[in-house]
């Protein structure tokens, strides 16, 4: 017996789902899963400076990170760069889809950091809303730029961190998956 929303639920799969023939919705799994990678190799990087695989406590950038700390940040970060990466990808393509491997590559870096860019809305959305739910109940314009300013720095210092990763990362993405794929929307 199926119920009665099981077609429009598999058609919604066949549109938008992993398997998608849209150029554009692929392009955003792909940034998405950019993203994860360069959270992973973030935190895979950390660790081996943490724990003295390579030497680096002379470094002030490695000495004053704690691994536990990068965990977290690392994976409570993708709960809003993977779906701002995947936004990024997917409208990128849209504009202007890219046939060239050069072309990828530079569709690649300039996502990643419109990725940082993008995924402060829902952040200073979030900040906004834990401000104004907090017990020390503060009007909304106050509320606001602090959840403004609050999310200004988070995005800063996540970019400040993670730049050399994920430009690199962004650019690999784009060559690879505009090789990969064939224009067709």
């Amino acid at each position: 017996m199926q119920s009665p929303n099981s077609n429009s639920l598999r058609t919604v799969y066949s549109r938008y789902g992993p398997t998608t023939d849209r150029n554009d919705i692929v392009a955003g799994y792909a940034a998405g899963i950019g993203a994860i990678f360069v959270s992973a190799l973030y935190i895979t990087s950390v660790w081996f400076v943490d724990s003295t695989v390579f030497d680096l406590s002379w470094s002030p950038y490695f000495a004053a990170l704690e691994f536990n700390w990068v965990v977290y940040s690392g994976v409570i970060g993708l709960a809003f760069a993977v779906p701002a990466a995947f936004f990024v990808g997917a409208v990128g393509w849209r504009i202007t889809p890219t046939q060239t491997a050069s072309g990828g590559a530079l569709k690649g870096a300039v996502g990643a950091v419109a990725t940082f860019l993008v995924a402060f809305v829902p952040i200073a959305a979030v900040v906004f809303v834990l401000e104004i739910t907090s017990s020390e109940s503060v009007g909304a314009g106050i509320a606001l730029a602090n959840a403004l300013e609050l999310s200004g720095i988070f995005i800063a210092v996540g970019f400040i961190l993670t730049w050399w990763l994920a430009i690199p990362v962004g650019c690999l993405v784009g060559v690879v998956y505009t090789a990969r794929r064939p224009i067709a929307n």
